[in-house]
């Protein structure tokens, strides 16, 4: 998206405010981002009017006239995750600007719906939040199935919800997959900026998560892991290569070798496949931690193929109870309108 002179003054705008518990004149926002006095002010109206800060007039020293000064509205902020499944269910979890949970509700969507029928289905979801009493709903994280969109589905059928929710609620609206929401709140809740997350379901996901912030261009990712080469010997992949990673490990791919072949042996050789993968990820990226899921059964196998050829700091760890992707998606959303202007590398 282009950096346009408006976006970069609100960007520069927040950074400033959301920064500084003393507060932010208008006459003090004009001079630090060379800017003139009344774009300042109608800039810094807009984001009071969003909600996301809050205006006070305080007493000048001496004979002054009164400053109005704008400060961070966060503790009254609410943001707001949204899971949509493959089953057209729903689940929705409101939060804080701390990440504590407000409430939260489950929702079926029309399976045979139109897709304008489906899309203000969801913005009814979001508008049952607007008024949770004590809090402005200010942010609001989607996480979309990719089932809904299978990888032979020809469109995004939800391409356009993003824009249709921003526009007609006037909220921020922020849309990942599941596996980076999971990615970022698992980062989160054990303090780790770098942190890469597998889960080896019917397709192999991979969340990344890099000095704190989700990494978008998991299409890119998702398709280097899955294509690794882990057995030179392996039958031709329907990308042209042999042996490639997901032909082993995906979920259906593990069944389908049990039915051919269900011993003992099997899981320590599919897991020092999953170790090979590994090993490649910690020298691509620089994880302190990778997290698997779905794999419980090659995990052993994998950790300790891994923990012999590690080149640098890193561990493996399995998580039985990943964080629901619902309040994933709220942190998330939570963290692109907030916590990224204020916290620190």
């Amino acid at each position: 998206m282009k950096d346009t002179k408006r976006a970069r003054i609100t960007r520069e705008l927040k950074e400033l405010v959301l920064s500084r518990s003393a507060g932010v004149s208008r006459s003090e926002a004009a001079g630090l981002l060379k800017i003139d006095l009344r774009t300042a002010a109608l800039y810094l109206e807009e984001l009071r009017q969003s909600g996301l800060f809050r205006c006070e007039v305080v007493a000048g020293s001496g004979k002054g006239r009164p400053r109005a000064l704008y400060r961070s509205n966060a503790d009254k902020l609410a943001f707001l995750g949204l899971q949509i499944a493959g089953d057209m269910s729903a689940a929705v979890t409101l939060v804080d600007s701390v990440g504590r949970k407000l409430a939260s509700s489950k929702y079926r969507l029309p399976e045979n719906g139109s897709r304008l029928s489906t899309f203000s289905a969801i913005l009814d979801m979001v508008e049952d939040f607007r008024d949770f009493p004590g809090y402005t709903l200010y942010g609001v994280g989607l996480a979309i199935s990719r089932w809904l969109q299978p990888p032979l589905a020809g469109e995004d059928a939800y391409a356009n919800l993003t824009e249709y929710l921003a526009r007609e609620s006037n909220l921020s609206i922020h849309r990942d997959v599941n596996i980076n929401s999971v990615a970022f709140a698992l980062a989160r809740s054990m303090n780790c900026r770098n942190l890469a997350v597998i889960h080896l379901g019917k397709v192999l996901e991979f969340g990344l998560v890099l000095d704190g912030t989700p990494d978008a261009d998991f299409t890119r990712r998702e398709k280097w892991l899955a294509h690794l080469c882990v057995n030179p010997d392996g039958s031709r992949c329907y990308c042209g290569k042999y042996g490639c990673l997901e032909n082993y490990v995906s979920s259906c791919a593990r069944a389908e070798r049990r039915q051919k072949n269900d011993n003992p042996a099997l899981n320590r050789a599919l897991g020092e496949m999953l170790g090979v993968a590994m090993v490649r990820l910690a020298r691509k990226y620089p994880v302190e931690k990778i997290i698997l899921l779905g794999a419980d059964e090659l995990f052993a196998a994998a950790e300790e193929y891994f923990l012999q050829r590690q080149t640098h700091q890193c561990s493996l760890a399995a998580s039985h109870q990943p964080p629901a992707v619902d309040y994933a998606a709220a942190l998330e959303a939570l963290h692109s309108d907030l916590y990224r202007y204020t916290e620190k590398s």
